[in-house]
């Protein structure tokens, strides 16, 4: 098993959903809470139907979110008998007779020194990834994600959306197919191409409609457009908002869009972002980076036999 661990909003749940897509697996998510019943025995047959639905569409992974909520470590003396019940469950699902095959279990939480030790023993749980917060690349990645659809002042895309006016969806469509995968082209290029179509007879696309299939379609065909202004402002951005993880950008971006709507702006630009980073703020601090630092090191390689208690050993 795999479990992930660092601040929130860092893409943790993302990463275990991309897995399963990329490797073709079925995704069985499973929410801490949602498996705890005030019922008898109710929480356990929860946990007996995850394990026996992942078996029966295997190849399948099974992904704990929140994982300290529903496997906290036992002897504090806080916790109660469901989830202790729950716990075991897990355990003897992982170790039981009956082999985990074509199942992988993935786990993530923020708070893995809550999560009990013999979840991190070999056999379950026992490859541990950090997913720390992204750096001003990766910050520049999330936000290009984030604000595509956006309405940049400036930006070329909003050129390509002039030009389209009018088009249907097919002949947009068109117009982009038109180009060939994997070209580089400028505004200029589709604009010579755009005077080759005629306007069909069916009712042309709205605007925002237009500008989200010319950005789907510019990404699944590959093609390199240029685009300087929106370049300059997802670089300013990046800049600015060290600290940020992915749901800061997201939020960060959100904020923007909203700003410009209560203007009446039919465009978002730099100043818009410059007034959202005043009430959007940063999830990570000094103090946190040595918090995780140190739970980093500490679950290096797994859970260091010198610190597992006795009966784990």
């Amino acid at each position: 098993g795999v479990l992930l661990y660092g601040p929130p909003g860092t893409g943790k749940t993302l990463i275990a959903k991309a897995v399963a897509s990329e490797s073709g697996a079925n995704f069985v998510p499973v929410k801490g809470p949602q498996l705890l019943s005030k019922w008898v025995g109710e929480s356990e047959r929860a946990v007996r139907e995850v394990f026996k639905k992942a078996r029966q569409v295997a190849p399948s992974i099974i992904f704990f979110d929140e994982l300290d909520a529903l496997a906290p470590a036992r002897g504090g003396g806080s916790e109660s008998h469901v989830i202790e019940s729950v716990l075991n469950q897990i355990l003897t699902e992982i170790d039981g007779l009956e082999e985990l095959r074509g199942v992988v279990v993935m786990g993530a939480t923020n708070r893995p020194d809550m999560v009990d030790p013999a979840l991190l023993r070999p056999g379950r749980f026992d490859r541990l990834v950090y997913i720390g917060e992204p750096g001003r690349e990766d910050r520049e990645k999330i936000l290009r994600i984030h604000i595509r659809y956006m309405p940049i002042e400036g930006s070329t895309i909003e050129d390509v959306v002039d030009m389209t006016e009018g088009l249907s969806e097919n002949a947009v469509e068109d117009l982009m197919l038109a180009v060939g995968a994997g070209r580089h082209v400028s505004v200029e290029d589709l604009r010579g191409r755009r005077a080759g179509i005629e306007v069909d007879g069916d009712e042309g696309l709205r605007r925002s409609l237009r500008r989200r299939k010319i950005v789907d379609l510019l990404s699944q065909q590959k093609i390199a457009l240029d685009d300087p202004a929106r370049t300059r402002l997802i670089r300013k951005i990046a800049t600015e908002t060290e600290g940020f993880v992915g749901s800061d950008l997201e939020a960060l971006g959100r904020e923007a869009a909203m700003l410009a709507m209560r203007e009446g702006a039919s465009h978002v630009n730099a100043t818009h972002f410059d007034r959202a980073q005043e009430k959007v703020h940063a999830t990570m601090n000094e103090r946190l980076r040595q918090y995780y630092g140190r739970v980093q090191q500490h679950f290096k390689g797994g859970l260091p036999k010198e610190i597992q208690p006795p009966e784990y050993q």
